[in-house]
This record gives C-alpha cells, structure tokens and sequence, in this order.
C-alpha cells in the first residue's frame, strides 16, 4: 500500500487561535487548503465536521460530494478520538478535480472502544475505503494519519447542472 509520503502529504500548520476549543491555522498556500488542530475529544468532532462543512461547501462542491466529504470527516476523526489522544488534526484541501480530507492524531492509543461488538465498530475506514477514490494510512512519530482523496465530478453546484 502507498504511504502518504509517496503522494506529498499536506504538513499540519502552526495552529492559531479560534472559538469554540478549536485552533485554527491560517490558509496555508491557497484558498483551497485549511487546517485546524482540535482536543481528541468527542464534541470536536461535530465542531470539526461543521466548519469543513462550511469550506466545502463554499468549494462549490455537488450536494452528494459535500455529503460524502462530511461522512468522510466524521469517520476519520471519530477514528482519531477512538483510537488516540491529546491533539489531532484535519486539513481540507480542494486539489483540481479531487478533495483531500486528512486526519491525523497526536499521540499514542490509551483507550479503547467501550464496546468490542463488531455491529457498533470497526467499520468506518471501511465506509471511507468505499466512498473515496484512495485512502492512506500512516503510522507518524507521534501517532497516525489517514488521507482520504475523492474524485470530484464537477466545479458548480447542483444548481447550475
């Protein structure tokens, strides 16, 4: 399997400040790259997904692709909360004809599932496998980073199709 390295991974960027508990770095390189830095904490994740959401959106992305680009979100950091602590990441980035959804956590599992029934888990990267063109896994330094890229159809909205 290709690693993230092998296809010029996105650097997580110094963090900033921002509401909410969330830090958010600048736009970095173009318009259509962002990164935030957030507490591996559940309610991050609903955070996290809004404000993608809102980028995405704003991308001019179809409605199935913002759909998909927020179950995307969902699932990976839901992984990174599960699977890991302290700090974790996401960076958004809109790359021509394809969006790049990366997470990545800051720090070694401690915990794990309250539950080891296979109906309440384990298939998220399953569903991202699924709904995206490719998805890389990466053991880091620190912890673990995943890229998910899909394949956009289009640059306008449902509106103008």
């Amino acid at each position: 399997m290709p690693t993230l390295t092998d296809f010029g991974a996105m650097p997580v960027a110094a963090p900033g400040s921002d509401r909410g508990g969330l830090r958010s770095a600048c736009l970095t390189r173009s318009a259509h790259r962002i990164t935030w830095c957030a507490p591996a904490q559940p309610e991050s994740v609903g955070q996290l997904r809004k404000r993608a959401s809102m980028i995405v959106s704003a991308w001019m992305l179809s409605t199935d692709e913002t759909q998909t680009a927020e179950l995307v979100i969902s699932e990976l950091l839901t992984n990174a909360v599960e699977h890991g602590h302290g700090e974790m990441t996401l960076t958004v980035a809109r790359t021509g004809s394809a969006l790049e959804i990366m997470v990545a956590d800051h720090g070694r599992a401690t915990r794990s599932t309250s539950s080891s029934d296979p109906d309440e888990h384990g298939r998220g990267l399953a569903i991202v496998a699924a709904v995206t063109q490719d998805l890389y896994i990466d053991k880091t330094a620190g912890g673990w980073r995943a890229l998910a890229r899909m394949a956009l159809r289009s640059r306008t909205s449902d509106a103008a199709a």
